[in-house]
């Protein structure tokens, strides 16, 4: 009967392969596409909206025969298979999937889902995705998994159009780089989520670790991920810099494509009352709309996210 196997992280992966060299390629628990005919036999059951993003920039949509319900890239022509609030089991015994991918949350997986998993030999697939670098790593999980051990030589993968034989984990590193002074002169930088009512990108939410990393200072450095505030809040933060985070509605056509620019009288108007307070971030001018249609999740995404973050905070310089 077969068992049900959890990938584990690839630091843990390697070190068991390591100790276990010498092992036949028919021990190996993990398929490859090294295998020229494995890449017709993967199934994958995308369970995550992030993940699937990730799968997709990997460059295995093709193989995708099942989503999350609230999956924001796959063709319609993948059957949705449920949510957090309920996976359904059905679709998946249908698509009969070599792999599940979750995102790992306090939530355990349901005794049913695991049954069924053990029978049919599928595997799972599970990880966090609270932090950049829990995005970072699952990348370099999800590449190794399906590429082998970095003394293979990896095949080139296009990521958000970026070729290379680099693992996803640099190319991510490389688009929240440190901007170095221009950074500082951003002052202290606001990040939005909402306007209306006013909620604040809070320390621990990938966006301001985002601004950390570009070498910026927030303008909280307290409090929860997300903070919600008023107009008199606003006023007595006082912040020199707003960035909103407004993910907008596109269609298949110009989904990944790059933002149109904004007048400041757009962005004035998506910024709605704001934009008429007493604030330094007004008064200057520093105020900015992020509209990535994928801008609030979790996934490679946030590499073009942060290089957006990155050109409004250099504009504010010019």
């Amino acid at each position: 009967m077969p068992t049900i196997r959890f990938i584990l992280p690839f630091v843990a992966l390697l070190a068991g392969l390591l100790v276990s060299c010498n092992k036949s390629p028919s021990q190996d628990a993990s398929p490859s596409l090294d295998d020229s005919s494995s890449s017709q036999e993967l199934r994958l059951a995308a369970l995550s909206p992030g993940i699937a993003v990730m799968l997709r920039d990997l460059g295995y949509e093709d193989q995708i025969v099942a989503k999350h319900d609230y999956d924001m890239v796959l063709s319609d022509r993948v059957p949705a298979a449920g949510s957090e609030l309920g996976f359904d089991l059905e679709v998946l015994i249908q698509t009969n999937p070599t792999h599940l991918f979750f995102q790992k949350t306090t939530a355990e997986r349901s005794p049913k889902l695991l049954a069924l998993a053990k029978e049919h030999g599928w595997v799972i697939f599970e990880r966090p995705l609270n932090t950049l670098d829990d995005i970072a790593t699952t990348m370099d999980d999800l590449y190794f998994l399906f590429e082998g051990l970095p003394e293979r030589a990896p095949r080139q993968y296009d990521m958000n159009e970026v070729l290379g034989n680099q693992t996803p984990s640099v190319v991510l590193a490389n688009s929240w780089d440190d901007l170095g002074p221009v950074a500082d002169r951003a002052g202290r930088v606001l990040v939005l989520g909402s306007v209306d009512p006013i909620g604040v990108m809070g320390p621990g939410s990938y966006h301001y670790q985002i601004v950390e990393r570009l070498g910026a200072t927030p303008a909280i450095d307290q409090g929860s991920m997300w903070i919600e505030m008023d107009y008199e809040d606003l006023i007595a933060l006082n912040p020199d810099s707003i960035i909103y985070i407004a993910p907008r509605q596109s269609s298949d056509a110009d989904r990944f494509g790059e933002s149109s620019p904004m007048t400041i009288e757009e962005i004035r108007s998506i910024f709605g009352p704001i934009a008429e307070l007493p604030i330094s971030a007004v008064e200057h001018g520093r105020i900015g709309v992020i509209d990535h249609p994928l801008g609030l999740l979790p996934s490679g995404a946030l590499a073009q996210v942060a290089e957006q973050i990155g050109a409004l905070i250099e504009s504010w310089d010019d």
